[in-house]
C-alpha cells in the first residue's frame, strides 16, 4: 500500500517536531519523500496539530471526512480496530486521533477518558458555514448552535462530532 504525500507530510513534521524537541540536531524546513522512482515530492515540516482522544478511531476519521470534508491520511493498524489516525484539510490543517486505551497504555498519563466538561473547540474554517453545517447535520453530527453573524466578524456554527468534541465551523464575514 502506497502512503499518500499528506501521510508522508504528517510523519516528516512529527520527525522533525521531535528531533527539535529533543535537541538532537537541526533539520532543513522541508524533507523528500520518493513515492516512485521519478516522483520526488517536498514535505512540509509541521510543528503539531490538535489530538482528540476517542472510544472509536474509525468512527471519528469518518465523520471528519464525511461531514466537514477531511481526507484521511493514516490510519493504524490497517487491519483491526484502530488506536491511531490522521485526517487533513487542504493539506494544511491536520487532526490527530487516539484511542482512550492507546493513550492509556502507552503513555500512562492517569486521567484519559471521555469528558462531560468542553473547555476548548476543534475550529473548521470554510467558505460557506451554512452549506458545511447542513453536510455536518446530514452526517449526523450533534447541532449546538445553528449558523449565526457574530459582532467580531464572523460567521458560525456548533456541532459535536462523535465523542462529543464541540466543532466550530467558521468563516469571516464582512460586516
Amino acid at each position: 500500500m502506497r502512503t499518500s504525500l499528506n501521510a508522508r507530510r504528517w510523519a516528516a513534521g512529527t520527525a522533525v517536531s521531535t528531533l527539535l524537541m529533543v535537541g538532537l540536531g537541526s533539520v532543513s524546513n522541508a524533507t523528500e519523500a520518493k513515492q516512485d522512482k521519478a516522483d520526488v515530492v517536498a514535505a512540509a515540516t509541521r510543528y503539531g496539530q490538535p489530538n482528540l482522544y476517542t472510544g472509536d478511531v474509525d468512527k471519528m476519521l469518518n465523520f471528519y471526512s464525511k461531514a466537514l470534508g477531511f481526507t484521511v491520511d493514516f490510519r493504524f493498524p490497517a487491519e483491526g480496530p484502530g488506536m491511531f489516525g490522521t485526517v487533513s484539510k487542504e493539506g494544511t490543517y491536520y487532526i490527530t486521533f487516539s484511542s482512550y486505551d492507546t493513550m492509556k497504555t502507552y503513555t500512562g498519563l492517569p486521567h484519559i477518558g471521555k469528558s462531560t466538561h468542553k473547555q476548548s473547540d476543534v475550529a473548521v474554517l470554510v467558505p460557506d458555514v451554512d452549506a458545511a453545517f447542513a453536510k455536518a447535520k446530514a452526517a449526523g453530527a450533534k447541532v449546538l448552535m445553528t449558523p449565526r453573524n457574530q459582532p467580531w466578524g464572523e460567521r458560525q456554527a456548533y456541532v459535536a462530532d462523535p465523542e462529543g468534541n464541540y466543532v466550530q465551523i467558521s468563516t469571516h464575514t464582512d460586516h
